[in-house]
């Protein structure tokens, strides 16, 4: 089997994961490259740049961006501003969820303030890509280049066409999927069995090839009530290859084959996802909150009525003195301009997790928090996410005393309480085992 995923997403990452943990490891290939790829996945841009990659390329941290003299770069933990005379002239946007301060891109800004241009890098330092825009502020197309600046690919978003320099030649393709398919002929691959998660240019890659095959759609967005077209097309078998449609969302998978007459139904099979936690809930009443916010609704309240729970705050910037305040209770321990070592071990010694913090989600907490087996619990209109966040651990902030406080109180003091949370958070994030995991792949 062949992963041919359009982007590297959460979602995608989920799959992926969920893929090797089930024994199958199969060759990736990322269609549209955010420059911080894993390294054992590959995609066309990687293909034909060639780059060489040596020990020295090292990611680039924010003051390394190339600025005209007299300008200067202005940065915070969340992200930094080029400016001239105090205008800003360009953003520079952080890879989120990776080292402090790693550059993902550059936008830069004419004199209105309208993004012209943006540069992309990648997990090496390279600029490998520059997006352009018109005055309006829409991309025209996109330029990819190798390690030493060479242009590789050039996509034009109006014509929709891609040009292709490789090897002294110039290629030239009228679609993106036309571009895909030489790139795989390129590779010289078998294209017995693929694995897809999305029915845009993946599934028209599919819809493409002549030789026949076995392959499986891992649908993993919400339909809202209707059958997506090119669903039906799977559905109506109107594709030289046979594709069984996998929904890991039990709820999406109602939704999906109760619009469907019996024979179609065979061709939908429920899934899940499997899970590797890095650690086992111990049920401690050890309590974290990552936060870059002192916005953290009724933590007063939760601190005073929970007066056994330890409530660790932590934060990758400096604390305000609103959050450092919160020093003089006894069950509350602050960790300002927290380190990545002592961000691990808090999430080894927590065993749940409060969103409560109203700012942005800070270090892909909310996933961590699920990887170490923390129980996530929240306010309902607040919750950074719902995808793991099951519904029963969320409240409505007017009725954090009545509601929230004493089911966090229930939990912590009753195993089997703590156990029939965690467990419905599991579910909610359609948990399976390998063993039905593999099952359901085999069916046809």
């Amino acid at each position: 089997m062949i992963n041919l995923f359009e982007h590297f997403d959460l979602k995608t990452e989920r799959l992926y994961e969920t893929l090797q943990l089930a024994g199958h490891d199969n060759q990736t290939i990322v269609l549209n490259d955010s420059g911080f790829l894993p390294d054992q996945m590959t995609s066309p841009y990687q293909y034909f740049a060639n780059n060489n990659i040596t020990a020295a390329d090292k990611p680039k941290f924010f003051n390394e961006i190339n600025i005209p003299p007299y300008w200067v770069i202005e940065g915070t933990n969340d992200n930094a501003e080029i400016k001239d005379m105090g205008k800003v002239r360009g953003r520079i946007l952080y890879q989120p969820n990776y080292q402090a301060r790693i550059v993902n891109r550059v936008e830069w800004l004419d004199e209105d303030g309208q993004i012209r241009f943006v540069d992309h890098y990648t997990k090496h330092g390279i600029k490998f890509a520059q997006t352009v825009y018109d005055k309006r502020g829409v991309a025209i197309f996109k330029k990819y280049m190798d390690c030493v600046g060479k242009d590789v690919i050039y996509e034009n978003y109006v014509t929709k066409d891609i040009v292709l320099d490789w090897k002294g030649k110039s290629y030239f393709f009228d679609s993106e999927v036309a571009f895909i398919m030489f790139y795989l002929q390129a590779l010289n691959l078998e294209t017995q069995s693929f694995v897809i998660n999305s029915l845009a240019t993946s599934f028209a890659v599919l819809y493409n090839l002549s030789t026949p095959g076995n392959d499986m759609l891992f649908w993993q967005e919400e339909s809202h009530g209707n059958i997506p077209g090119n669903m039906q097309l799977i559905l109506n078998h109107e594709l030289q290859r046979n594709i069984m449609i996998h929904i890991p969302e039990q709820d999406e998978y109602q939704t999906i084959t109760q619009q469907l007459a019996e024979t179609k139904r065979k061709q939908v099979i429920p899934s899940g996802y499997l899970y590797n936690y890095k650690k086992k809930n111990r049920h401690t009443k050890e309590a974290l909150i990552m936060t870059n916010s002192d916005q953290l609704m009724n933590i007063e309240l939760f601190l005073e009525k929970c007066p056994d729970i330890t409530f660790h705050i932590a934060a990758i910037t400096e604390m305000s003195t609103k959050l450092m305040n919160l020093s003089s209770y006894a069950n509350v321990k602050l960790y300002p301009t927290v380190d990545a070592d002592t961000i691990e071990r808090l999430y080894q010694s927590c065993d749940l997790y409060l969103d409560i913090n109203e700012g942005k989600e800070i270090m892909g907490a909310l996933n961590k928090a699920f990887e170490y087996e923390l129980l996530i619990m929240g306010y309902n209109d607040i919750a950074h996410n719902h995808v793991l966040t099951a519904k029963a651990n969320l409240f409505n902030k007017q009725s954090v005393g009545s509601e929230f406080i004493p089911t966090l109180l229930k939990i912590t003091q009753d195993k089997a309480t703590f156990d029939k949370h965690l467990t419905t958070q599991k579910e909610h994030a359609n948990e399976v085992n390998k063993h039905y995991f593999n099952q359901q792949l085999l069916k046809r």
